[in-house]
């Protein structure tokens, strides 16, 4: 808002559609700042819960290190990723992506030479993969969703600490400046009209 206002009608009557658009606005952004803080609640859960089975997979495979370190066996070739599917929601205006299904290509193993654990290990690492890119998701849309908070949270401070103040305040100015002539050019007429009085007496 520009710091010298025009002191007039027209002034008025702008300033106080604003503030009426400005206390409309206050309550939206507020609803959607406490929205948002609820989605980065359930994210943040499922961020939680993601790298905890992550933190697990890792912890019940340790056994089969030495085992799958062998270099006669090179599990990357069993476990290759084919396709992510994800849909798009809308939250609170942010655009977050949620995972559907992740698939893998279809492998052939020769169980005549391949050693038993590598069945189980080939699924650990499917379902430690699934989570990895479940996770990324979910710390993507995490960030996404932060930064909209942080604007909202800045609309909502800018409208309450400085339009809403400021247009009340420049209300007020004008309201008394106009009050100032109106009472002034009451004044002045009634001085003209005693001055035509004593005027006409005098004659």
């Amino acid at each position: 808002m520009a710091d010298k206002i025009l002191m007039n009608k027209n002034t008025l009557t702008t300033l106080k559609n604003e503030l009426k658009g400005y206390h409309t606005a206050l309550p939206v952004f507020e609803m959607k700042e406490q929205q948002l803080k609820e989605v980065i609640q359930v994210i943040e859960t499922a961020v939680d819960r993601l790298e905890g089975a992550i933190a697990k997979t890792n912890k019940d495979t340790k056994t089969w290190a030495a085992v799958m370190a062998e270099d006669t066996i090179n599990l990357s070739h069993f476990v290759l990723v084919n396709e992510l599917k994800t849909k798009t929601k809308e939250i609170a205006g942010v655009i977050i992506e949620q995972f559907v299904d992740l698939s893998f290509e279809e492998q052939d193993i020769d169980y005549l030479t391949t050693p038993l654990w590598v069945d189980a290990a080939i699924e650990a690492i499917k379902d430690q993969k699934t989570n990895q890119l479940m996770l990324q998701l979910e710390l993507k849309n995490l960030e996404s969703v932060k930064e909209e908070l942080a604007e909202a949270r800045r609309m909502k401070n800018a409208l309450k600490e400085v339009f809403i103040p400021e247009t009340k305040n420049n209300i007020r100015k004008i309201e008394i400046y106009l009050g100032d002539v109106e009472r002034l050019a009451i004044g002045c007429a009634k001085l003209v009209k005693k001055k035509k009085q004593v005027k006409s007496e005098v004659v």
